[in-house]
Protein backbone atom coordinates (compact mmCIF):
# COMPACT_ATOMS: atom_id res chain seq x y z
CA UNK A 1 0.00 0.00 0.00
CA UNK A 2 1.51 3.85 -1.00
CA UNK A 3 1.60 5.51 1.72
CA UNK A 4 1.40 9.19 0.86
CA UNK A 5 1.59 13.17 2.32
CA UNK A 6 0.62 16.03 0.94
CA UNK A 7 3.60 18.47 -0.06
CA UNK A 8 3.53 22.40 -0.54
CA UNK A 9 5.67 23.46 -3.12
CA UNK A 10 7.65 26.38 -1.16
CA UNK A 11 10.50 28.28 -1.93
CA UNK A 12 12.95 28.50 0.91
CA UNK A 13 12.94 31.54 3.15
CA UNK A 14 15.56 32.47 5.52
CA UNK A 15 15.41 35.23 8.33
CA UNK A 16 17.98 36.97 8.07
CA UNK A 17 16.88 39.47 10.83
CA UNK A 18 13.82 40.49 12.77
CA UNK A 19 12.84 43.58 9.93
CA UNK A 20 13.01 41.30 6.83
CA UNK A 21 12.73 37.93 5.65
CA UNK A 22 15.06 37.39 2.42
CA UNK A 23 14.51 34.99 0.06
CA UNK A 24 17.74 33.16 -1.28
CA UNK A 25 18.29 30.71 -4.39
CA UNK A 26 20.98 29.57 -6.92
CA UNK A 27 20.89 28.43 -10.22
CA UNK A 28 23.95 27.25 -12.31
CA UNK A 29 23.72 27.98 -16.22
CA UNK A 30 26.03 26.70 -19.72
CA UNK A 31 28.49 29.87 -20.61
CA UNK A 32 30.86 30.10 -23.42
CA UNK A 33 33.97 29.05 -21.31
CA UNK A 34 32.11 26.36 -19.10
CA UNK A 35 29.26 26.75 -16.61
CA UNK A 36 28.10 29.72 -14.08
CA UNK A 37 27.15 29.82 -10.62
CA UNK A 38 24.85 32.46 -9.59
CA UNK A 39 23.43 32.78 -5.99
CA UNK A 40 21.06 35.69 -5.65
CA UNK A 41 18.36 37.38 -3.14
CA UNK A 42 15.28 36.94 -5.19
CA UNK A 43 12.60 38.40 -3.09
CA UNK A 44 14.12 42.09 -3.83
CA UNK A 45 12.89 41.67 -7.92
CA UNK A 46 9.21 43.30 -6.76
CA UNK A 47 11.54 45.99 -4.85
CA UNK A 48 14.09 46.88 -7.81
CA UNK A 49 15.17 50.01 -7.89
CA UNK A 50 15.89 50.53 -4.65
CA UNK A 51 15.36 54.55 -3.91
CA UNK A 52 18.61 55.56 -2.63
CA UNK A 53 20.63 52.62 -3.88
CA UNK A 54 22.03 53.99 -6.98
CA UNK A 55 25.49 52.70 -6.74
CA UNK A 56 26.61 49.18 -7.51
CA UNK A 57 29.31 48.42 -5.56
CA UNK A 58 31.09 44.73 -6.39
CA UNK A 59 34.14 42.78 -5.63
CA UNK A 60 35.96 40.62 -7.85
CA UNK A 61 38.34 37.48 -6.31
CA UNK A 62 39.98 35.49 -8.33
CA UNK A 63 40.13 31.19 -8.08
CA UNK A 64 41.77 29.01 -10.25
CA UNK A 65 40.09 26.64 -12.50
CA UNK A 66 40.73 23.15 -12.82
CA UNK A 67 40.25 20.56 -15.20
CA UNK A 68 38.40 18.25 -12.48
CA UNK A 69 35.90 21.30 -12.11
CA UNK A 70 34.46 24.68 -13.29
CA UNK A 71 34.55 25.92 -9.55
CA UNK A 72 36.91 26.02 -6.41
CA UNK A 73 36.93 22.96 -4.37
CA UNK A 74 38.22 21.90 -1.20
CA UNK A 75 39.99 24.77 1.02
CA UNK A 76 39.88 26.87 -1.49
CA UNK A 77 35.87 27.12 -1.80
CA UNK A 78 35.95 27.23 1.95
CA UNK A 79 38.37 30.54 1.69
CA UNK A 80 36.19 31.75 -0.57
CA UNK A 81 33.03 31.82 1.82
CA UNK A 82 34.82 33.15 4.43
CA UNK A 83 36.08 36.40 2.55
CA UNK A 84 32.06 36.45 1.32
CA UNK A 85 31.37 36.64 5.33
CA UNK A 86 34.26 39.01 5.68
CA UNK A 87 33.10 41.09 3.05
CA UNK A 88 29.58 41.51 4.26
CA UNK A 89 30.49 42.08 7.79
CA UNK A 90 32.70 45.27 6.70
CA UNK A 91 29.80 45.85 4.53
CA UNK A 92 27.32 45.90 7.02
CA UNK A 93 29.63 48.20 8.99
CA UNK A 94 30.65 50.74 6.85
CA UNK A 95 28.01 51.34 4.63
CA UNK A 96 24.27 51.10 4.01
CA UNK A 97 24.28 48.54 1.37
CA UNK A 98 22.06 45.78 -0.10
CA UNK A 99 23.72 42.38 -0.75
CA UNK A 100 21.72 41.34 -3.47
CA UNK A 101 24.42 38.40 -4.87
CA UNK A 102 27.31 36.48 -6.15
CA UNK A 103 28.52 35.58 -9.43
CA UNK A 104 31.11 32.80 -9.74
CA UNK A 105 32.44 31.83 -13.43
CA UNK A 106 35.74 31.26 -15.04
CA UNK A 107 38.23 31.60 -12.27
CA UNK A 108 36.69 34.96 -10.80
CA UNK A 109 33.71 35.10 -7.96
CA UNK A 110 31.68 38.51 -7.32
CA UNK A 111 29.90 39.55 -4.74
CA UNK A 112 27.29 42.43 -5.69
CA UNK A 113 26.18 45.33 -3.34
CA UNK A 114 23.64 48.25 -3.97
CA UNK A 115 24.96 51.21 -2.07
CA UNK A 116 23.43 54.85 -0.99
CA UNK A 117 27.16 55.97 -0.90
CA UNK A 118 30.29 54.06 -2.48
CA UNK A 119 32.71 57.09 -0.79
CA UNK A 120 35.55 55.21 1.08
CA UNK A 121 33.95 51.57 0.94
CA UNK A 122 37.19 50.71 -0.98
CA UNK A 123 39.66 51.98 1.11
CA UNK A 124 37.79 49.33 3.55
CA UNK A 125 37.82 46.23 1.67
CA UNK A 126 41.26 47.12 0.40
CA UNK A 127 42.13 46.92 4.58
CA UNK A 128 39.99 43.88 5.11
CA UNK A 129 42.28 42.37 2.25
CA UNK A 130 45.57 43.73 3.45
CA UNK A 131 44.55 42.25 7.07
CA UNK A 132 42.89 39.22 6.41
CA UNK A 133 43.49 38.07 3.01
CA UNK A 134 46.77 39.12 2.16
CA UNK A 135 47.74 37.41 -1.46
CA UNK A 136 44.35 36.92 -2.72
CA UNK A 137 44.18 38.47 -6.01
CA UNK A 138 40.90 40.90 -5.92
CA UNK A 139 39.86 44.45 -7.43
CA UNK A 140 36.94 46.79 -6.23
CA UNK A 141 34.53 47.83 -8.54
CA UNK A 142 31.67 50.86 -8.36
CA UNK A 143 29.07 51.69 -10.74
CA UNK A 144 26.13 54.28 -11.47
CA UNK A 145 22.74 51.75 -11.56
CA UNK A 146 20.28 53.66 -10.05
CA UNK A 147 17.69 51.21 -12.60
CA UNK A 148 19.70 48.40 -10.80
CA UNK A 149 20.22 46.77 -14.29
CA UNK A 150 22.44 44.14 -13.03
CA UNK A 151 20.03 42.75 -10.85
CA UNK A 152 17.46 42.69 -12.43
CA UNK A 153 18.63 41.56 -15.98
CA UNK A 154 21.65 39.71 -15.53
CA UNK A 155 21.48 38.15 -11.91
CA UNK A 156 17.62 37.50 -11.71
CA UNK A 157 17.13 34.28 -13.70
CA UNK A 158 14.74 34.15 -17.00
CA UNK A 159 11.68 31.99 -17.03
CA UNK A 160 12.77 29.31 -18.07
CA UNK A 161 15.43 29.44 -15.33
CA UNK A 162 13.01 30.13 -12.75
CA UNK A 163 11.08 27.24 -14.24
CA UNK A 164 13.96 24.99 -13.59
CA UNK A 165 14.88 26.15 -10.05
CA UNK A 166 11.32 26.07 -9.24
CA UNK A 167 11.01 22.39 -10.22
CA UNK A 168 14.32 20.91 -9.06
CA UNK A 169 13.65 21.80 -5.29
CA UNK A 170 10.45 20.76 -5.47
CA UNK A 171 11.44 17.32 -7.02
CA UNK A 172 14.50 17.74 -3.74
CA UNK A 173 11.57 18.46 -1.25
CA UNK A 174 10.07 15.04 -2.82
CA UNK A 175 13.09 13.10 -2.41
CA UNK A 176 14.09 14.18 0.85
CA UNK A 177 10.19 13.18 2.09
CA UNK A 178 10.66 9.58 0.84
CA UNK A 179 9.23 9.93 -2.61
CA UNK A 180 9.52 7.29 -5.37
CA UNK A 181 9.77 9.76 -8.11
CA UNK A 182 9.20 7.13 -11.08
CA UNK A 183 5.99 6.34 -9.48
CA UNK A 184 2.97 8.27 -11.72
CA UNK A 185 0.82 9.84 -9.29
CA UNK A 186 -2.08 12.31 -9.34
CA UNK A 187 -0.60 16.10 -10.03
CA UNK A 188 -2.83 19.10 -10.03
CA UNK A 189 -2.13 22.42 -11.80
CA UNK A 190 -3.10 26.06 -11.17
CA UNK A 191 -3.13 28.72 -13.76
CA UNK A 192 -4.71 32.65 -14.22
CA UNK A 193 -6.23 34.68 -16.62
CA UNK A 194 -6.64 38.21 -17.75
CA UNK A 195 -9.92 37.04 -19.32
CA UNK A 196 -12.64 34.39 -18.88
CA UNK A 197 -12.64 33.84 -22.71
CA UNK A 198 -8.71 32.90 -22.35
CA UNK A 199 -9.15 31.05 -19.62
CA UNK A 200 -12.09 28.64 -21.70
CA UNK A 201 -9.66 28.92 -24.81
CA UNK A 202 -7.20 27.75 -22.81
CA UNK A 203 -9.03 24.57 -21.46
CA UNK A 204 -10.11 23.32 -24.26
CA UNK A 205 -6.52 23.06 -25.27
CA UNK A 206 -5.54 21.58 -22.41
CA UNK A 207 -8.42 19.01 -22.15
CA UNK A 208 -6.24 17.90 -25.27
CA UNK A 209 -3.51 16.97 -23.87
CA UNK A 210 -5.06 14.63 -20.86
CA UNK A 211 -5.67 16.79 -18.27
CA UNK A 212 -8.86 16.89 -16.47
CA UNK A 213 -10.23 19.95 -15.23
CA UNK A 214 -10.67 20.44 -11.74
CA UNK A 215 -12.66 24.25 -11.25
CA UNK A 216 -12.54 27.36 -13.08
CA UNK A 217 -13.50 30.26 -11.25
CA UNK A 218 -12.95 34.39 -10.64
CA UNK A 219 -10.63 34.45 -7.92
CA UNK A 220 -11.02 38.25 -7.24
CA UNK A 221 -7.04 38.84 -8.70
CA UNK A 222 -6.73 42.57 -9.95
CA UNK A 223 -4.01 41.38 -12.70
CA UNK A 224 -5.36 37.54 -13.51
CA UNK A 225 -8.75 37.12 -12.18
CA UNK A 226 -9.56 34.20 -13.62
CA UNK A 227 -8.15 30.43 -12.14
CA UNK A 228 -8.37 26.97 -13.59
CA UNK A 229 -7.50 24.07 -11.80
CA UNK A 230 -6.18 20.88 -13.89
CA UNK A 231 -4.61 17.56 -13.46
CA UNK A 232 -3.19 14.27 -14.72
CA UNK A 233 -1.28 11.45 -13.50
CA UNK A 234 2.20 12.02 -14.55
CA UNK A 235 5.73 10.78 -12.31
CA UNK A 236 8.08 13.29 -10.84
CA UNK A 237 11.24 13.02 -12.07
CA UNK A 238 12.92 16.13 -12.64
CA UNK A 239 13.86 15.54 -16.32
CA UNK A 240 9.51 14.16 -16.69
CA UNK A 241 8.15 17.22 -14.02
CA UNK A 242 10.49 19.97 -16.82
CA UNK A 243 8.65 18.05 -19.80
CA UNK A 244 5.00 18.97 -18.96
CA UNK A 245 6.05 21.98 -17.04
CA UNK A 246 7.26 23.30 -20.04
CA UNK A 247 4.53 22.65 -21.98
CA UNK A 248 1.66 24.16 -19.89
CA UNK A 249 3.61 27.30 -19.46
CA UNK A 250 3.72 27.70 -23.46
CA UNK A 251 0.13 26.91 -23.77
CA UNK A 252 -0.64 29.93 -20.84
CA UNK A 253 1.20 32.53 -22.36
CA UNK A 254 -0.47 31.64 -25.91
CA UNK A 255 -3.89 32.66 -24.05
CA UNK A 256 -2.28 35.60 -21.98
CA UNK A 257 -2.37 33.64 -18.60
CA UNK A 258 0.25 32.80 -16.15
CA UNK A 259 1.13 29.19 -14.88
CA UNK A 260 1.02 29.52 -11.20
CA UNK A 261 2.81 25.98 -10.33
CA UNK A 262 2.15 22.59 -9.34
CA UNK A 263 1.16 20.71 -6.00
CA UNK A 264 0.97 16.84 -5.60
CA UNK A 265 1.86 14.25 -2.43
CA UNK A 266 4.29 11.84 -1.63
CA UNK A 267 4.24 8.32 -2.98
CA UNK A 268 6.41 5.77 -1.12
CA UNK A 269 7.60 2.25 -1.82
CA UNK A 270 6.42 -0.80 -0.55
CA UNK A 271 9.55 -2.41 1.42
Amino acid sequence: MKNSIFVLLLMCTFLMNAQEAQVWNTYQAKQEKGVSSTNLRMDLIDKAPINGYDFLFYVKIKYRVTQESDFPIGNKLKKLYRIKDAIYDKMQSVSDSKYVGSFMYDGSRFEYYYVKDASDIERHIDKLFREQFRGEKYEVFVKDDSSWDLYRNFLYPNDEIKNFMSNRDTVIQLKNAGDDVTTPRKIEHYATFTSQNDMNLFAREIEKLSFTIEHQKNVNSTSFPYEIKFSRNNSTTLENVMKFTTEIIKLTKQFNGKYDGWETYVVKKNN
